[in-house]
């Protein structure tokens, strides 16, 4: 099963996430969407990763499923965002992925986050504030 992960990051959570994933999931393929454009049709096993403002999913990756909607829909497909606010992911994920992407989808979840303004620095505990048991319980759901 090769799997790709496409993922937008602005503070580095959502990369912090990937990298734990991206231990959890074998073949498993990371694409940053705003550095390289990838070829979805190779694969038939993706999850789409982004941060999260204002309630909106960070923009390449809203872009990215505008785009390809209906190539996603043929897709064994995984969602998962980094919000710092738990209480909101429920409106978060209804307002920003499309209703049948989310029926067909294998798993959609939050994986924590943080406030832009204390994303951790340099040296620090990069994974604060990201729920790394819910990406594992989420990795072995999606590798089912």
């Amino acid at each position: 099963m090769a799997v790709l992960v496409i993922y937008a990051t602005k503070t580095g959570a959502t990369e912090q996430c990937i990298k734990v994933l991206g231990k959890e999931i074998p073949n498993c393929t990371t694409c940053d969407i705003q550095t390289e454009k990838p070829i979805i049709e190779d694969f038939d096993h993706i999850i789409l990763g982004a941060g999260v403002r204002d309630g909106k999913i960070y923009k390449p990756i809203r872009d990215f499923i505008k785009k390809n909607h209906d190539a996603l829909l043929q897709k064994r497909m995984g969602y998962f965002i980094c919000n710092e606010k738990p209480k909101e992911t429920e409106d978060i994920i209804e307002r920003n992925i499309p209703a049948d992407l989310k029926e067909a989808a294998v798993c959609i979840e939050s994986f924590g986050g943080y406030k832009a303004y204390a994303a951790p620095k340099e040296g620090t505990d990069q994974l604060k504030g990201i729920f790394v048991d819910t990406i594992l319980a989420f990795a072995e759901k999606f590798k089912e």
